[in-house]
C-alpha cells in the first residue's frame, strides 16, 4: 500500500514562480520580508528570477549582487565588488625580480568590526 508523504516544500511551476516574482515586486516589500511572508527560500526566489529573466542559475556563479537586485531607493549609492588595480608588474619582461625595481605598494582593508588586513610590498 502506497502512503502519501507531505513535503516541507510546494513545489511550483514556472507560471507560478512568474507570479511570485510580479507579486514582490508590486508588493513594495523586500525579498527577504516577501518570502517569509509567502513561505519561500529566497534562495530559490533568487534563482527562479535569474532563471525567467533569461540568466540562467542567478547563484554564486554570477557576477550579480544584492545591490543589483535592491531597488534604487533602498541602495542610495553602489559601492563596486571588485576594483581593478591593474598589473603590479610587467610579468612579459624576461629580467630576474631582483633586477626590477618594483614600488612600494600598500593595500589596506577595513573588514568591519575594528578588523583591518594591511599587506605592504616593495
Amino acid at each position: 500500500m502506497a502512503s502519501q508523504t507531505q513535503r516541507k516544500y510546494q513545489r511550483r511551476s514556472a507560471t507560478e514562480w512568474r507570479a511570485l516574482l510580479d507579486a514582490q515586486a508590486t508588493s513594495g516589500l523586500s525579498v527577504g520580508t516577501f518570502c517569509r511572508k509567502v513561505s519561500v527560500c529566497p534562495a530559490s526566489f533568487y534563482r527562479w528570477q535569474g532563471v525567467l529573466e533569461g540568466r540562467g542559475d542567478a547563484g554564486p556563479g554570477t557576477s550579480e549582487t544584492v545591490a543589483d537586485r535592491v531597488p534604487a531607493r533602498a541602495t542610495p549609492h553602489r559601492t563596486p565588488d571588485f576594483v581593478d588595480l591593474g598589473a603590479l608588474e610587467d610579468l612579459a619582461a624576461p629580467v630576474p625580480r631582483v633586477d626590477i625595481a618594483s614600488p612600494r605598494v600598500e593595500l589596506r582593508l577595513e573588514l568591519g568590526g575594528g578588523m583591518v588586513l594591511h599587506l605592504v610590498r616593495g
